[in-house]
């Protein structure tokens, strides 16, 4: 019983994507994370009352912790705007201008990451002998 506790309150360091998709009928949008988002995808449209569900953008993060942090900060933001008709509290209806800057913010983080992690592969081929 010990192990199984412990396992479950050990932190998930894999990498971890936040990602927006749409329901095409309602226009709602979900904003949640997913170490494997293009199943979480397939999951969402039996899980949910949508119709097609269609990918708008994604942008990945080095942990869970810090996808589920950024997660968290935009379900804030946005929480005036929840959609209840579409289940659970990730579904939001926006303008058009809310998912397009949310865009702009994830292509932002996505080239931050990439800098981030070029930093890391400069400073280990520094130490390489």
């Amino acid at each position: 019983m010990y192990l199984i506790w412990r396992s479950y309150e050990m932190p998930d360091n894999r990498q971890c994507a936040l990602y927006i998709v749409q329901d095409t009928q309602s226009g709602d949008v979900k904003i949640g994370i997913s170490n494997n988002p293009k199943e979480r995808k397939k999951e969402i449209q039996v899980t949910y009352n949508v119709g097609h569900v269609r990918g708008i953008s994604i942008t990945w993060f080095l942990t869970r912790k810090e996808a589920l942090l950024w997660e968290s900060k935009f379900h804030k933001k946005f929480k005036l705007k929840h959609s209840p008709e579409r289940g659970g509290k990730e579904w939001f209806s926006l303008s058009g201008y809310e998912v397009k800057s949310f865009i702009e913010w994830m292509k932002q983080s996505t080239q931050d990451r990439e800098k981030k992690i070029q930093v890391l592969k400069d400073l280990i081929h520094k130490e390489e002998p």
